[in-house]
C-alpha cells in the first residue's frame, strides 16, 4: 500500500519517482510524436490541451497522482525537445 506521502494529488513533478516520471514523460512524448507523424503537422492549442488530459486519465489508471497542470507544465517545456526528435527522424 501507498504511505500518505504517494497519494498527495497536489505532487509537483520533482516529487514523483524517477520511474513514475518515465513514464509519464514517456506517453507525452509518444502521443505527440504519433500526432505529428500522423497528421503531419504539429498540434493547436485544444490539441495539445487532450494530449495532457489523455496522459492525465493514464496516470490515474497507473495510480501515479500528480495535477494536469503539473503535467502540463513538464509537456509544454519538452516540445522544442520533441520538435527536434522529430525533425532527426526525417518528418
Amino acid at each position: 500500500m501507498k504511505n500518505e506521502k504517494d497519494l498527495n494529488p497536489n505532487k509537483k513533478w520533482c516529487q514523483l519517482n524517477k520511474k513514475e516520471q518515465i513514464i509519464v514523460s514517456t506517453m507525452l512524448r509518444d502521443l505527440y510524436i504519433r500526432f505529428v507523424v500522423e497528421n503531419n503537422r504539429k498540434p493547436n492549442r485544444d490539441e495539445k490541451q487532450f494530449i495532457v488530459a489523455t496522459v492525465y486519465l493514464k496516470t490515474e489508471e497507473e495510480d501515479i497522482f500528480i495535477p494536469a497542470n503539473q503535467i502540463n507544465k513538464y509537456f509544454q517545456s519538452k516540445i522544442p525537445n520533441y520538435d527536434k526528435s522529430i525533425e532527426k527522424l526525417g518528418f
